[in-house]
């Protein structure tokens, strides 16, 4: 099984190379205008996972979408829960979900009732904003709401100036999309909305009112799994992109 596993690696990666190579004209040229550069750091790839605990750790942190509905009950079960593995870590933490059923059922399973229900599109509970978070965790959410434009308004107007925003959302190159699509078909899950590239996140989280300060990609393995060579070397092929942003105030910096 692990034999094949690699040989399946080493195909995937000689195919990328080819693939890469084979393209090199079209990025020359006037199709040079439509390459859109990260403006940041030069972007690698991580555990998701491992990502969110290393800079969450010692924060005040704000945990959108907490429940993993409709997960819930296993994730607690199993350990696996995001948020509880935050609780272990963060100087303090707060939840908020918008599916009371998967909030009652963490409260009644843990006893944690520093959690509320919210509609991120309309308004955060004053509980939640007097909280002062440090760190704002948006972590595969935006991709299942159909108005993200209103969520991330409402997210500037509700917290300071220099607040950390952390966003991961999947890629819309991921390996998996580059297969599926080449089978006809695509990979997505039927509750998302969207598909997102660093380009337009950046588009969402504008400049004017946001300041990127890292842009990276992940893969969606458990807590400590090592990435493997084939996504080493190329990153934007990760399963999400993952961006760390900061909120301007325009009456702080004006």
């Amino acid at each position: 099984m692990k034999l094949s596993s690699s040989i399946n690696w080493v195909i995937t990666w000689l195919a990328l190379a080819l693939l890469k190579r084979s393209i090199r004209n079209r990025l020359k040229g006037e199709g040079a205008d439509w390459l859109q550069p990260v403006l940041t750091n030069d972007p690698g790839i991580f555990n998701r996972v491992d990502f969110i605990i290393e800079h969450s750790a010692n924060k005040k942190v704000l945990h959108i979408g907490f429940s993993d509905h409709p997960y819930t009950v296993d994730r607690i079960l199993s350990g696996d829960l995001l948020h509880i593995k935050l609780k272990k870590i963060a100087t303090g933490l707060v939840g908020v979900d918008n599916e009371p059923v998967a909030i009652q059922q963490y409260t009644s399973l843990t006893m944690d009732m520093n959690v509320f229900h919210t509609n991120i599109t309309v308004q955060y509970p004053i509980e939640v904003i007097q909280f002062n978070p440090e760190l704002v965790l948006l972590s595969e959410v935006l991709e299942h709401l159909t108005d993200p434009y209103k969520a991330i308004e409402v997210l500037h107007n509700s917290f300071a100036d220099g607040t950390m925003i952390m966003v991961t959302v999947p890629n819309y190159v991921s390996l998996d999309s580059l297969a599926s699509s080449t089978n006809k078909s695509e990979s997505i899950h039927p509750h998302h909305h969207w598909y997102f590239s660093p380009y337009t996140l950046c588009q969402l989280l504008d400049s004017k009112r946001f300041r990127l300060l890292q842009l990276h990609f992940g893969m969606y393995y458990q807590q400590g799994t090592k990435i493997n060579a084939v996504l080493k070397s190329y990153p934007f092929n990760g399963d999400c992109i993952i961006a760390l942003f900061s909120i301007i105030k325009k009456d702080v910096h004006d």
